[in-house]
């Protein structure tokens, strides 16, 4: 069982309090995040590993969530080499002149809201780039019907309504690998 800190464990007639646990009127609680191990009568929380951190130069999968004029707001949800899902979502920021090396002639014939993207940290505050071939658009939507697009060369083109659209695509565009 996982708990988080505060978390109900039990009442110390049941349990001798172990580490990640404290008493308070006689009941048991997590003091941190992590597996509950019983053993012997001695209640403990093991704590969890540590947050995957991200930092420059890692490569990142993240959801579109906001679209301006020449900026992105990214919803990272995992960092390439640690297969363990981010705990929070960290917010980076993609900026139209770090989507390809061409001229984009609008934000959105680059990445569009709710696209998952493969992306590169290029700072400490979290700035992506996807202008490498291996960066950019993995999945995404048709804007008309919803439906999955699938690749055609360097566009997408929806299998249900027969839409095109332009996307800065990643090489890796619906290959379920990243």
């Amino acid at each position: 069982m996982f708990v988080l800190p505060g978390d109900f464990l039990g009442y110390v007639e049941e349990y001798v309090p172990g580490e990640g646990v404290y008493e308070e009127d006689g009941k048991l609680f997590a003091s941190s995040a992590g597996r509950v191990v019983v053993k012997d009568k001695k209640i403990s929380v093991e704590s969890v590993k540590k947050i995957p951190e991200i930092r420059r130069n890692d490569i990142v999968i993240g959801r579109v969530v906001d679209t301006r004029n020449s900026f992105a707001m990214v919803e990272i949800a995992r960092k390439k080499g640690d297969d363990r899902a981010l705990r929070y979502y960290d917010r980076a920021f993609l900026h139209i002149s770090n989507v390809s090396d061409g001229y984009l002639k609008n934000f959105e014939s680059g990445v569009r809201y709710m696209d998952i993207i493969r992306a590169r940290v290029i700072d400490d505050n979290l700035r992506l780039s996807i202008k490498e071939k291996e960066m950019g658009v993995i999945r995404a939507n048709c804007q008309i019907c919803g439906a999955k697009l699938e690749r055609e060369r360097d566009k997408l083109k929806c299998p249900k309504c027969g839409n095109v659209e332009t996307r800065k695509i990643s090489n890796y565009y619906g290959k379920g690998e990243w």
